[in-house]
């Protein structure tokens, strides 16, 4: 189970980064479905950590709308959050998850405005929360 959902987070998740740096854009149509996808995979994969996935999400989508609306995160980037966060949960690495997405979304937009300059430039975050990803991904194997 793990290896058939680790090759397809990682189809999925290069799918959406490809949407985000082109489009500037998370569609629903692939961040909606994987929320309960992820609930699922957590329990198929630590069915003791089912609460906590699910409080994961519910934590994940709260702390993703107050940043939507105070830091314009992009909406995407919120129903993204909630299929990454009940699996970050579910394999306990939360902590490391969080720390990776923020330095990497960091050196992101300190790349951005070196190389553009543009300041009220979209810069996809999508990315950064994807790669963020890796450490819950890699403990799914």
């Amino acid at each position: 189970m793990g290896l058939v959902y680790m090759a397809a987070v990682l189809v999925w998740g290069a799918v959406l980064a490809r949407i985000d740096f082109t489009e500037h854009r998370l569609p629903d149509r692939l961040t909606l479905p994987a929320i309960p996808a992820a609930i699922l995979a957590t329990n198929a994969l630590w069915p003791d950590r089912l609460v906590d996935s699910i409080r994961a999400v519910i934590i994940g989508l709260a702390a993703g709308a107050i940043l939507a609306v105070v830091a314009d995160l992009g909406w995407g980037d919120v129903k993204l959050l909630g299929s990454l966060a009940p699996v970050a949960a579910g394999s306990g690495t939360v902590t490391e998850s969080i720390g990776l997405i923020f330095v990497l979304g960091g050196i992101h937009v300190v790349i951005h405005l070196l190389v553009d300059g543009d300041k009220s430039a979209h810069i996809p975050f999508g990315p950064a929360l994807l790669a963020g990803f890796i450490p819950s991904l890699a403990s799914a194997t």
